[in-house]
């Protein structure tokens, strides 16, 4: 056990350090802990846009719990096709990073953010059960195909990465690999656990598989 000298020399040792704190409207500020074990500000807030400002507060009118950190996982799903969230397309050295050349931009209100360095294919498709993604499920597969035959790498997102990317990927993976559905979405779920496709889509998928058997 140590000493009270030890303990001394240990506890002068320890520096301060900050803490980033996200308020309730969405905007983040850096606290330091005092000699008295009170917090003081360090920084202003920092302001997040007046677009994601609305969205934050309309959702939490809904009752949602809002996750405003970033999500840069990037699901590596086959060589050559990745899947993830609007966050990633937005990060250029992670995509350069992952080797992405090419991109599938099927969210809503998503802008393709390097249209000078990436090939894009854009595809506005609404996250709703009513919605028939499976109508863009040639164009997407084509634009993959040609992607991979020229040794590129495709990065599909929507805006979270869970529903309609996700889709897009599970077709993809359905068409060139003669999977089921729940077959293609055990691959997609074990790098990325979050996917999980509107009941719309799902029953779309279904019937895919029936067509593809």
């Amino acid at each position: 056990m140590p000493t009270i000298e030890e303990l001394d020399k240990i506890k002068n040792r320890l520096k301060a350090t900050s803490t980033t704190v996200t308020l309730e409207t969405g905007e983040t500020k850096v606290e330091l802990r005092q000699a008295d074990g009170t917090f003081a500000q360090a920084e202003e807030p920092k302001q997040i846009s007046k677009r994601r400002q609305k969205k934050v507060e309309y959702l939490r009118r809904c009752g949602y719990v809002v996750d405003l950190k970033p999500d840069l996982e990037v699901g590596i799903v086959r060589e050559g096709l990745l899947l993830g969230s609007q966050d990633v397309a937005a990060d250029l050295a992670l995509l350069q990073a992952n080797k992405v050349t090419h991109i599938v931009n099927c969210g809503t209100g998503i802008r393709n953010f390097f249209p000078t360095k990436l090939k894009y294919l854009k595809v506005e498709i609404l996250d709703l059960p009513t919605e028939k993604i499976s109508q863009h499920f040639e164009v997407v597969h084509s634009f993959i195909d040609d992607s991979l035959k020229e040794g590129g790498k495709v990065f599909v997102h929507c805006n979270a990465g869970v529903s309609r990317s996700v889709t897009l990927v599970l077709s993809y993976l359905m068409r060139t690999e003669k999977l089921a559905f729940q077959e293609a979405l055990r691959v997609v779920k074990e790098v990325r656990p979050s996917a999980k496709p509107n009941a719309g889509f799902c029953k779309e998928l279904e019937a895919y598989e029936a067509s593809i058997v």
